[in-house]
């Protein structure tokens, strides 16, 4: 019988690479060394949310970065022709749409077709009309052309938005809410009654080009 070891298990643990090429994060790794101590305590019934699975799988993606210079991330680049937009293949295109609609694809939901989700403005006329409420997709203008992605909290003026290209890379970030467009949800499902909880702090976005 192979004896366990726990300092070999956490060493190939902590080298073992995404799919994308990046290690495995500090803060997961801190995750699991916490629940092996017993450090680690789950949230009470009562603070417990079953978690929309396109915000789950947004969740899990936040990180992810446009690469400097000729490269591309690769989750990006080969993405647009999985989606059914296979003429683009770098990540300087904006991708905001593209994130989105990989998020909703995930959980098995529709998105705008034939390459249209890469323009964030065509999301707000896709699927149904929806409150703000967390989770929706939300929809805002810039200066030549659009942005959009998962409303995820509010402040008095801004919506905390879950979204790609956002910095270049998938974060939460406020955005005013004099912004925005629409906010929309998948036609096949009801729509939410889970509000948008209050958030604060950030540093506003203006200009997600």
């Amino acid at each position: 019988m192979t004896v366990f070891s726990h300092d070999a298990f956490m060493a190939e643990w902590r080298s073992v690479r995404s799919p994308d090429g990046s290690k495995i994060t500090q803060r997961e790794y801190d995750l699991v060394m916490a629940a092996i101590s017993g450090k680690w305590e789950p949230a009470s019934p009562a603070t417990q949310r079953i978690e929309l699975p396109w915000i789950a799988e947004a969740r899990r993606l936040i990180g992810q970065r446009e690469i400097p210079g000729p490269r591309h991330n690769s989750w990006i680049a080969k993405g647009w022709a999985r989606l059914g937009a296979g003429w683009f293949n770098d990540d300087e295109t904006p991708w905001c749409g593209f994130f989105v609609a990989h998020c909703l694809d995930a959980a098995g939901q529709p998105y705008p077709g034939k390459g249209a989700f890469a323009r964030a403005r065509e999301w707000a006329s896709w699927g149904k009309a929806s409150p703000p409420r967390y989770g929706c997709i939300a929809v805002f203008g810039r200066q030549g052309g659009g942005h959009v992605g998962f409303a995820v909290g509010e402040s008095a003026s801004n919506l905390y938005i879950l979204g790609g290209n956002q910095s270049n890379a998938v974060n939460i970030m406020p955005i005013a809410k004099s912004r925005l467009l629409a906010t929309r949800w998948p036609a096949g499902l009801p729509l939410s009654t889970v509000p948008l909880p209050p958030m604060n702090g950030g540093v506003i976005s203006r200009n997600e080009a």
